[in-house]
């Protein structure tokens, strides 16, 4: 939960700090669906064990993103640009469904990409006010992985849960696209994104009772699971002020 505020937190900044700065000077927003690709979209039940994923398979579903851009003229059919953007995606549904085990309290974790980037974009056709245009960028991202738990009773006596918290991190990412803009103001674009490795860390705490006499939660335990490699294919509409 900790880790989720600091995620809304960066995010609020970042796109905070971006509209401010770059309104009124080629200021876009943009929406859509991210579909995970790779290892990030493989996985299954069995690649997760108390509540911890298996780091090197994401399970992930298709999910939404939504984000700024900044646009800036450099020659004629030359352009730079600055952006930030917030990916969220879950768990795949058939992967949920087989962690609701009865009788168990179960948080199943999902993954926050927040990718800030600058790249060139160039356009390749322009017929009148409707342009073809391809672009390329790198940046850093930051990514979270929400807590996690679960927590399952045996009758009335024995009971015990296990909670992960997973650290943010940063890795280099990655993206390219292409497009068509209509009468400067709408844009629909087709892109792909790398968000590069980092290592899945964080800490994971235990607690149980036996008939209410002998319990209580562990100490927190740090763990590392390997490296996690989102990758994903990203539709989305802009608006362009």
């Amino acid at each position: 939960m900790k880790n989720v505020k600091k995620t809304i937190a960066l995010v609020a900044v970042i796109m905070g700090v971006s509209t401010v700065s770059l309104a009124q000077n080629g200021l876009s927003v943009r929406a859509g669906g991210n579909f995970p690709v790779g290892t990030f979209a493989q996985g299954k039940i069995t690649d997760l064990a108390l509540n911890s994923l298996k780091s090197e398979l994401g399970g992930a579903a298709t999910g939404f993103n939504v984000g700024v851009k900044y646009q800036l003229g450099l020659l004629e059919n030359l352009g730079a640009f600055a952006s930030a953007d917030f990916f969220y995606n879950g768990l795949k549904s058939d992967i949920k469904e087989a962690m609701q085990v009865d009788g168990a309290d179960v948080v199943v974790p999902a993954y926050m990409n927040i990718p800030v980037m600058v790249g060139a974009n160039y356009t390749i056709l322009d017929i009148i006010g409707t342009t073809l245009w391809a672009e390329a960028g790198i940046g850093v991202n930051f990514r979270n992985i929400t807590s996690s738990t679960f927590a399952a009773a045996v009758g009335s006596l024995v009971s015990g849960s296990t909670e992960s918290d997973y650290d943010l991190s940063t890795s280099f990412a990655w993206q390219v696209g292409v497009g068509v803009s209509v009468s400067s103001k709408v844009s629909l674009g087709l892109h792909y994104y790398g968000f590069g490795a980092a290592d899945v860390r964080g800490e994971q705490t235990a607690s149980g009772n036996l008939g209410g006499l002998i319990g209580g939660a562990t100490k927190p335990v740090d763990f590392t699971l390997g490296k996690l490699n989102p990758s994903m294919v990203v539709i989305r509409l802009g608006y362009h002020f």
